[in-house]
């Protein structure tokens, strides 16, 4: 099993009146043929600025890819020609949004919309392109029978299901998920992330699941990496993080998870908020609110260190 997706020293940062955002700070990391990734974090951390980037989609301005490389099958996505990247970008590597209206035409049968992503990538005939849409609303579990149906006469679920047909209309190798299930109820999320599982294996993507929800990556995915102010703070394997989680910040946001059977007068957040990526704090970034914080973690960056098989973290005291 290779590695599809290699991020080095990935930064971004965008501009604007009141300063320079600092969004991504030094990415590292990999994407194995056929594995689900969790990208775990709250809002704000960079992740759909990491998302953005692999399918390099940053707005510019006001966002700036400042170094770093994504290489897709050994070939760097950052480097490539805007003809390059067009054959990449939905064929090779797709994407499901945050928000299935904002990714949907209000006024284009949805039938028309999966369709054209298939005749845009695929260069087949109309004919053609309409029976694979047709084929991919099947898949997804949507009668057939609604291709001519408006956005507005679906669901939350059914919009979602409908984008994920878009995405995966043209078998691509990469999945990136930017947290999928936000938008539905618990009943609606676990029949989307089931057939999102089914589908991976399938077709045999590798997938890029965003989420702020440990209990999402614990289900659904093979590996994870923990991000915190444009930094990975842990990475390995869902089993390695779960049955050792060793930086402070994943250890918070496993607290944080209201307990089944446990009696509690309240929930255990995070003290403090995300700092201020146009001034982030010297030394680590999660001093501020970590509770293990000494005089080193103010004024020195942790280095990464090597707990154990595939188990990273960026702590001095890990």
């Amino acid at each position: 099993m290779g590695k599809i997706l290699e991020i080095r020293n990935l930064r971004v940062s965008y501009e604007t009146e009141d300063g320079t955002v600092e969004a991504l700070n030094g990415i590292d990391l990999d994407l194995d043929e056929g594995v689900t990734l969790g990208i775990v974090g709250e809002t704000g951390a960079g992740k759909t600025t990491l998302a953005k980037s692999i399918m390099r989609i940053i707005p510019t301005p006001p966002g700036h890819i400042e170094s770093g490389t994504i290489l897709y099958k050994n070939k760097d996505i950052l480097g490539m020609t805007s003809s390059e990247i067009r054959k990449v970008r939905g064929e090779q590597v797709s994407m499901i949004f945050q928000d299935p209206m904002t990714s949907l035409n209000p006024i284009m049968i949805v039938g028309d919309q999966i369709a054209e992503a298939i005749k845009t990538h695929m260069h087949v005939s109309s004919a053609k392109a309409t029976k694979k849409a047709s084929e991919m609303m099947e898949l997804v579990g949507i009668d057939p029978v609604r291709m001519s149906d408006y956005p507005h006469q679906f669901s939350g679920g059914m919009k979602q299901r409908v984008v994920i047909a878009m995405a995966l209309a043209c078998n691509p190798k990469v999945l990136i998920a930017d947290e999928p299930t936000t938008a539905l109820d618990v009943t609606i999320q676990a029949q989307v992330l089931e057939m999102m599982n089914e589908l991976k294996k399938k077709f045999n993507m590798a997938t890029i699941l965003i989420t702020h929800d440990l209990g999402i990556v614990a289900q659904t995915c093979e590996k994870a990496a923990v991000i915190y102010a444009g930094e990975i703070v842990e990475y390995g394997t869902v089993h390695e993080i779960f049955k050792n989680m060793r930086h402070p910040y994943t250890i918070g946001l496993m607290n944080s998870i209201p307990k089944i059977g446990i009696e509690e007068n309240r929930l255990n957040p995070i003290d403090g908020l995300m700092p201020d990526p146009m001034n982030l704090p010297k030394g680590c970034n999660f001093w501020p609110r970590c509770k293990l914080a000494t005089e080193k973690c103010k004024h020195e960056s942790p280095a990464v260190t090597h707990i154990d098989g595939e188990h990273f973290v960026r702590c001095w005291y890990s």
